[in-house]
């Protein structure tokens, strides 16, 4: 078996969760890619509306027990893989306007507890995974329930990361930039979709490059009072090749799909999201389901008034 059995969460919580076996390769370098897809939740281009900080704690429990061809096959290989994971999310409402969008910056700290079994191979490693900043996020609020967010993610090389053996990081940079939209009506429809791109730089240990991809974080659903019921999910689409060295690994791109049920309710002084989302497809890559668990609370919040709101 090859060294780089990996898998790990990142910035929002469980990542897609793979592995390398001798004869057999997985899409990212150790099976891992610098962002979980589905990781955003409810919390889709949900800004807060004036100035202040914020935090969401994201707590999740991800599991895979198959690996997966580049035709979506599972491969005959003895594999179990589970996560648990704490994220932190601080994000940062400044009293100013950008091109007529709200301006906030956002800083993502997780940590995880990955356990493999691969092979009848047992190992447990815990730590930091890679830290997130987003130093700018603007939000243009077009109508009274439409929201448009762009930003951009820079996922550091940093955390608890290790080429040879299991890690909660992934050793190298991802550049993300970001847009969203949300349609929120009260007591009516709510959906809202996160584009993301992952242009992930080389591994200065490796030598390896894990391929670019775009993955899609959304939701559905509708709202009854402070009531929120629907579904959320992720799919990722890897769209470039892995390289080696500058040497391209082909027929080796990862894509995959989870989606599942979901219920939220706004107590006013804080936000409770839980949701469930099932493995549905995986190609060079696992199929991984997870359950999450997101409160959403004010640190500190200053008043509405004039020339106070965002």
């Amino acid at each position: 078996m090859n060294k780089r059995l990996a898998a790990a969460c990142t910035a929002a919580g469980c990542m897609t969760l793979a592995a390398l076996a001798s004869n057999t390769a997985n899409a990212f370098e150790g099976g891992v890619s610098p962002y979980p897809a589905g990781a955003a939740g409810t919390s889709i281009a949900a800004m807060p509306p004036i100035p202040g900080l914020f935090v969401l704690e994201q707590f999740s429990y991800s599991h895979s027990n198959g690996l997966y061809d580049n035709s979506g096959n599972k491969l005959p290989i003895p594999f179990s893989i589970s996560a648990p994971s704490m994220t932190t999310r601080l994000l940062a409402a400044y009293p100013v306007t950008v091109l007529g969008a709200g301006l906030y910056s956002q800083l993502v700290v997780p940590v995880v507890s990955l356990h493999t079994d691969i092979v009848g191979q047992s190992q447990r490693h815990n730590g930091l995974s890679n830290i997130t900043i987003s130093p700018a996020i603007l939000k243009w609020s077009v109508t009274r329930n439409l929201a448009i967010v762009t930003g951009f993610d820079i996922a550091l090389a940093n955390g608890a990361y290790n080429q040879d053996r299991p890690s909660v990081a992934v050793g190298y940079t991802s550049w993300q930039p970001v847009f969203s939209f949300r349609y929120n009506v009260p007591n009516g429809i709510d959906v809202g979709m996160t584009n993301r791109f992952l242009i992930n730089r080389e591994n200065g240990d490796t030598g390896y490059r894990s391929g670019s991809a775009y993955v899609a974080d959304f939701t559905a659903g509708w709202n009854f009072g402070k009531w929120k019921v629907g579904v959320v999910g992720g799919y990722l689409n890897q769209f470039t090749d892995d390289k080696v060295n500058g040497a391209t690994v082909a027929n080796n791109r990862a894509r995959s799909l989870a989606l599942g049920p979901s219920i939220a309710y706004d107590a006013g002084a804080f936000n409770i999201n839980i949701n469930y989302q099932q493995g549905v497809y995986a190609a060079n890559t696992s199929k991984s389901s997870a359950v999450w668990l997101n409160i959403a609370i004010p640190l500190w919040a200053k008043p509405p008034g004039p020339g106070n709101g965002i």
